[in-house]
């Protein structure tokens, strides 16, 4: 599947911003093996990059750890603190994508890649909307690894989150992806699905339960019009759907490739602990549910567990303009990881 997605990617023409000005160029991303050749470690990349920043733009995006900027977080359209990926010079921005590198897995990065060219293609496909694909703010929060830090980088349909805690250890959520549109119809990126691996590996899961186990999955009520999960929400839903406890092993296997697309946009050593910590739970815990149409139509879907859930919810009816997210309770913006240092780092 990632496999899939980087051949899709590597077609992209991804938009470049420099001195002010738009236009169009060729990124070519480099190959990587099994285990990443990263580009240093994310430590490393953040220090780079700040390296590479004039000193307002330096004050525009680095702030204390325990800055309440540093939480808040959204991935609508709209004003944000932080240095805009517009106003960066071009070898600024080739600075920052090799921290997105570091932060990301080939398969996470190139879906930020995708999300980026989307908001190119609704530019086109909206030019009275004021899409702007320079619009994604990176903020800094504390000194590269020394103590707690963290960053991120957020606009419409992505929101990037990370956090390295005092005695390292690292939380990567909440993590969110969108499309609109999902599958682009036509131009220079025709047939591209930034987000189709969540779909397709979703549909198979579900094709792969017998009809009593749908049933016993589907939520009641009306299918949700967005992700449940999103700012400002602290709390999970009432455990719904179809426990993973009652899972045949076939059943069980695709459920957790579904997960692993979730947590495969974090680099594979990052990757396979929370696979790990996740298979690690209760699975009369983990939950499958859903509501919407498996063909075309609108689609709602998570796999929710006791602290952590994934969602995909096509907006409202439109089955062409979806979000995901991975959010994570106990560890969203490292609160794990932070327990005993709440002002690590500042």
């Amino acid at each position: 599947m990632e496999a899939r997605m980087a051949r899709r990617s590597k077609s992209l023409v991804l938009p470049v911003f420099c001195g002010g000005c738009f236009l169009l160029a060729g990124f070519a991303t480099p190959e990587m093996d099994g285990e990443r050749s990263l580009p240093g470690t994310m430590g490393q990349a953040a220090k780079v990059f700040l390296a590479s920043l004039e000193e307002d733009q330096r004050a525009r995006c680095v702030f204390p750890f325990d800055h309440g900027e540093r939480q808040a977080w959204s991935y609508l359209p709209g004003d944000r603190r932080g240095l805009w990926m517009g106003d960066l010079s071009l070898a600024q921005r080739q600075n920052l994508l090799s921290l997105m590198r570091a932060a990301l897995s080939r398969s996470g990065f190139h879906k930020a890649e995708g999300v980026f060219v989307l908001e190119s293609v609704l530019r086109e496909l909206q030019p009275s909307a004021g899409r702007d694909p320079g619009k994604y703010a990176f903020t800094l929060f504390g000194t590269p690894d020394r103590g707690a830090w963290g960053w991120g980088l957020e606009g419409h349909h992505l929101s990037l989150n990370f956090t390295t805690g005092p005695k390292q250890g690292q939380s990567s959520t909440p993590l969110f992806f969108g499309v609109a549109p999902a599958r682009v119809a036509k131009g220079p990126h025709e047939g591209l699905r930034v987000l189709g691996a969540e779909v397709d590996l979703a549909r198979a899961l579900f094709h792969s339960l017998h009809p009593s186990q749908q049933e016993q999955a589907k939520l009641p009520g009306s299918r949700p019009r967005d992700v449940v999960l999103g700012p400002n929400v602290a709390k999970l839903p009432a455990p719904a759907g179809l426990p993973t406890s009652e899972l045949e092993p076939n059943q069980r296997q695709a459920l957790f490739r579904l997960l692993g697309e979730y947590t495969g946009n974090l680099p594979p050593r990052e990757a396979k602990k929370e696979q790990a910590r996740i298979q690690k739970l209760d699975p009369g815990e983990i939950r499958f549910a859903w509501l919407g149409d498996w063909k075309e139509g609108p689609l709602y879907y998570r796999v929710m567990g006791s602290d952590f859930a994934i969602e995909y919810a096509s907006i409202a009816n439109d089955a062409n303009h979806a979000h995901s997210v991975w959010r994570d309770l106990e560890r969203d913006f490292g609160a794990e990881l932070l327990e005993d240092h709440p002002q690590a780092g500042g």
